[in-house]
């Protein structure tokens, strides 16, 4: 059975891309969307992307961190989604390790129901310049997942896609981490 809203989220101590190291227990205290996407070079990726780069000013000015995972390496990310200016950091995980620690996973049917039914954000991504393309190693099955951890390291909301553009709406994360900053009612004991 796949993680579920409520879980502890798994353990973890990665580098970024640029050797930085980051680890779960890091995170304690903050809100954070962590974010697993295919390759560097997926054009609807990339997309997505910029879709969280050009939010995340928002989502930051509300107590929103974000990381992202990729199954590229390191020199991989730097030549291309790293090669923009990313305010947060982008994790390679070029062994699958964190794909599979979260049971992010494939889906051929997913792929088909993308080419059927993202027409707009191909488009949308080739406009931006992202080019539709093979890469060496790209798991052409590979769905993304997201996972919102709250600040006691609880999963708050999952999201494991069911094709390539499936992600949570922008707005919806911005509501449920506004719902997140909300202070808890007090009660006062009556006698």
């Amino acid at each position: 059975m796949g993680l579920k809203v409520g879980d502890a989220a798994k353990d973890f101590s990665v580098r970024d891309y640029l050797g930085n190291s980051i680890r779960l227990e890091d995170l304690r205290g903050k809100n954070t969307l962590l974010a697993f996407f295919r390759n560097a070079e997926c054009a609807l990726c990339n997309l997505r992307m910029h879709q969280l780069i050009n939010a995340y000013p928002d989502l930051q000015s509300r107590g929103l961190k974000i990381l992202a995972v990729f199954e590229s390496g390191a020199d991989r990310i730097r030549a291309s989604v790293g090669s923009k200016s990313v305010p947060f950091p982008l994790i390679p995980d070029p062994e699958n390790d964190l794909y599979r620690l979260y049971g992010v996973g494939f889906s051929w049917i997913g792929v088909v129901k993308t080419i059927l039914t993202a027409k707009k954000e191909i488009q949308e991504a080739a406009d931006l310049g992202f080019e539709m393309k093979k890469a060496p190693g790209m798991k052409m099955d590979r769905m993304p997942a997201e996972f919102l951890i709250g600040p006691d390291l609880r999963l708050k909301l999952v999201k494991f896609s069911k094709k390539v553009t499936d992600h949570i709406p922008l707005n919806d994360l911005k509501s449920i981490v506004a719902d997140f900053r909300q202070p808890q009612p007090q009660y006062e004991k009556t006698v």
